[in-house]
């Protein structure tokens, strides 16, 4: 059997790394547009800002593939998939055929279609290429105009930031974290971050960037202009679903998969920022784009290609954000996206300054929650969301801030049928 894994990320080496164990006589193939070792690409701001090297996010040895059996083809790039022929296009028009084939392409930095945009001096923040772009125009830069407040781009803030640069964040929303958090989170990191000597710039958008050839400053629609020397836009990804045009793989945000990660098509799976997968909460496919997903995926994918009958964990949005000091973690419907109808919402600020936690709750059941500065326990509340458990029982112990895995073992053991996982079976052994 041969098996094609486009993606050399997360996904696509979990993928591989199961394809591989499972059946030492596979046949596979790594097509990657990237010609480096696998990194972790939420750690390029430490490039950026200097406190790491590149060979610090490395996260697979270069020999990985030759001890592995696995045939790399890296600087390719798949154009499309040709599901008739059970092959692949490379953009030099080569095809690589499969029996299996894993799409784990990933996203890519969503660029404004303004004047300017194409302007030395102007990046996207989504690879190590980036990093290394940025540093190298960095030396004649004094301040840098962040298009974007959403994590990819408070990360990039940091980096610049730590590099020495004025750093102003352009926000078309009212508020940063907007998809991810509610205003009052938003509040608590700009204020952070003002306090680090960044300039948030809410309800801004951009028009155009200035400069003949090169980055001279950005003019926004209202018609205010803010001089910079570079432009870095983080203003969202998009997944890299393009290929599966023509090939009947059905994608909306992204590419549609089952509870196995399995395509439209037949012996086409997806896996990763590029795969739109059931969220357990929203009770729909959804994109959630995470590491620890990321890596789930192309392990099922991996095993459903094998023979095995193996479905994804009940999972739903999860986001983390840590800023020197300051962490965040968000879960579920935190309001930022939606309106979670009949929903009793409760918010607890304190002890300290920068401490905030706020609960969404829908007939008993925790739905989402917030938590900023004091991020302990954060994967108790997260399991109590997934597995739908009635908290009516322990709000007060919730909103108090008890809810260590001791505390709420009591109603994990009343649900214990919902526990059923590798994770819980020691603790269940001793009762």
């Amino acid at each position: 059997m041969k098996a094609v894994i486009i993606g050399n990320h997360a996904a696509g080496l979990s993928a591989a790394e199961t394809l591989r164990k499972g059946d030492p006589s596979w046949d596979i193939t790594m097509i990657s547009r990237e010609d480096v070792p696998p990194y972790s690409r939420s750690l390029i701001g430490y490039i950026v800002s200097g406190e790491k090297q590149v060979e610090d996010i490395f996260f697979k040895a270069a020999d990985f593939y030759e001890k592995n059996s696995i045939h790399a083809l890296f600087g390719a790039e798949v154009v499309k998939v040709l599901a008739d022929e059970k092959a692949v296009l490379l953009s030099n028009g080569e095809k690589v055929n499969y029996d299996v084939l894993i799409i784990a392409t990933g996203g890519t930095p969503a660029m404004p279609d303004i004047p300017g945009i194409r302007n030395k001096g102007v990046f996207g923040f989504r690879d190590l290429n980036d990093a290394k772009e940025i540093i190298e125009y960095c030396d004649d830069v004094d301040t840098v105009v962040v298009l974007g407040g959403g994590l990819v781009g408070l990360k990039a803030a940091m980096g610049l930031h730590g590099r020495g640069k004025k750093v102003k964040v352009v926000v078309g929303s009212p508020n940063v974290l907007s998809q991810i958090a509610g205003p009052l989170e938003a509040e608590i990191f700009e204020e952070y971050l003002t306090e680090m000597g960044m300039e948030i710039i809410p309800r801004t958008s951009p028009a155009k960037i200035l400069g003949k050839k090169k980055v001279e400053g950005i003019e926004t629609t209202t018609g205010k202009k803010i001089k910079c020397q570079m432009v870095v836009v983080a203003k969202g990804v998009r997944a890299n679903k393009d290929i599966a045009q023509g090939a009947d793989i059905k994608t909306e945000y992204g590419i549609i998969v089952d509870e196995h990660c399995r395509t439209s098509v037949p012996d086409v799976y997806a896996a990763g920022d590029v795969a739109q997968s059931p969220d357990n909460v929203r009770k729909e496919k959804w994109m959630n784009a995470l590491w620890p997903f990321a890596v789930e995926e192309g392990r099922v994918a991996a095993e459903n290609a094998l023979g095995k009958d193996t479905v994804l964990r009940a999972r739903t949005s999860m986001n983390s954000l840590r800023i020197e000091d300051l962490a965040m973690i968000t879960c579920g419907l935190t309001g930022a996206r939606e309106e979670v109808e009949g929903a009793e919402v409760t918010t607890v600020k304190g002890p300290g300054k920068w401490d905030s936690k706020r609960f969404i709750l829908k007939d008993n059941r925790l739905v989402g929650f917030a938590l900023v500065g004091d991020v302990a326990h954060a994967g108790v509340l997260t399991s109590l969301i997934t597995k739908e458990v009635d908290v009516g029982k322990v709000k007060k112990e919730l909103f108090s801030g008890k809810y260590d895995f001791s505390t709420m073992l009591p109603l994990v053991r009343e649900n214990k049928d919902k526990f059923r996982e590798p994770e819980y079976e020691e603790v269940f052994s001793f009762f």
